[in-house]
């Protein structure tokens, strides 16, 4: 996906501003899943829109309702220090540079 975005980016640079990023990630969608490509590209960006809304409200209760949580959540800094070292990174980096920056 990486690459897809890449590429988009670098070829459509109406795809760089921030009021057409649902857009390219909607067509970005319909060459992942072929069954998509005869819906119109609003409407996979409405969708992609309402998506979006949906996680973050998501998010939003579940910091709010402790009793709605599932059992993994919170597993977050776990699962954010195994994909930064399977990216390459040094887990926690960023939030050590933080600390150092505030000393």
């Amino acid at each position: 996906m990486y690459e897809s975005m890449m590429n988009m980016l670098e070829t459509e640079p109406r795809a760089r501003e921030r009021r057409n990023k649902r857009r390219a990630v909607a067509r970005i969608v319909q060459e992942r899943y072929p069954v998509l490509k005869d819906i119109q590209i609003d409407t996979l960006v409405e969708a992609i829109d309402d998506a979006d809304s949906l996680d973050r409200y998501w998010r939003l209760i579940l910091s709010e309702r402790e009793d709605l949580r599932g059992k993994d959540y919170n597993t977050k800094r776990i699962v954010e220090e195994r994909k930064e070292i399977d990216l390459g990174y040094e887990p926690g980096y960023n939030q050590s540079r933080k600390q150092l920056e505030m000393l």
